[in-house]
């Protein structure tokens, strides 16, 4: 069927605007919850994101004190290994005397017993021996010189002498002449290997004690055995003296 609009041009244009306020009214609404939705969204992130901020805050937090905490002990404990390094170096200072000792006391005599032995750090040496007569007197000395650990030797002592003993009253026999069958030597020389004596750190003001057997001069002064060289007559470590 043929129909005829005879409705002014205006009514029609104004039916299109109606329409396409309707459709523009719903586009903004769309528009509107979509952006509520986005804003909602972003809201949560940012409380989320605070959330995590505040977390990882709080980490740092306990991270910085406990860093503190352990460069405080460190602080601490720095004059705690000082000493102990010291420990340990003094523990071993000891065998470091005795090293010295038994080398040099493989080129004593045997029959040359030592009454004493002391070694000043770095590298003085002292020792005292005794012989029973000239010869041996001359073994020690052959045997001595031969060592290779020590220099500079100086030995001082006195040959056996002579002693008269008094003629007793009432007595017809004449005045008796006795010898001194024994020698003592007193001996000072250098180590080629002188001692590194630990130092103790300087904590809190003081010095602590030195290498163990600060008491005695020279270290381990009075704990040598009185003796000689082990197998010095002809089989220790330096060759025996001619006549030996």
């Amino acid at each position: 069927m043929l129909r005829i609009d005879l409705l002014p041009r205006s009514i029609a244009q104004g039916r299109r605007n109606v329409r396409l306020l309707m459709f523009s009214g719903v586009a903004i609404a769309v528009a509107a919850v979509v952006m509520f939705l986005w804003l909602q969204q972003v809201k949560t992130n940012i409380a989320q994101t605070e959330e995590e901020y505040n977390e990882a805050h709080t980490k740092a937090e306990a991270v910085r004190a406990i860093d503190s905490e352990a460069s405080a002990k460190q602080t601490e404990l720095d004059p705690i290994a000082g000493k102990i390094k010291f420990v340990e170096k003094a523990d071993g200072s000891g065998e470091v005397y005795f090293d010295r000792f038994w080398k040099i006391n493989e080129y004593i005599y045997v029959q040359a017993p030592m009454s004493s032995f002391s070694i000043s750090p770095p590298a003085s040496v002292s020792f005292t021996v005794q012989v029973s007569d000239t010869t041996e007197a001359g073994r020690f000395v052959l045997n001595l010189i031969q060592c290779p650990h020590i220099t500079g030797i100086q030995i001082s002592g006195m040959p056996p002498g002579e002693s008269v003993e008094p003629e007793r009253a009432g007595s017809a026999t004449a005045p008796t002449i006795a010898r001194e069958e024994v020698i003592t030597f007193n001996v000072t020389a250098t180590l080629t290997d002188p001692i590194e004596t630990p130092q103790p750190p300087a904590v809190g003001g003081g010095a602590g004690a030195g290498a163990p057997g600060g008491g005695m001069p020279g270290g381990p002064e009075g704990m040598m055995p009185p003796m000689g060289g082990p197998g010095m007559d002809g089989g220790g470590g330096a060759p025996p003296p001619p006549g030996a």
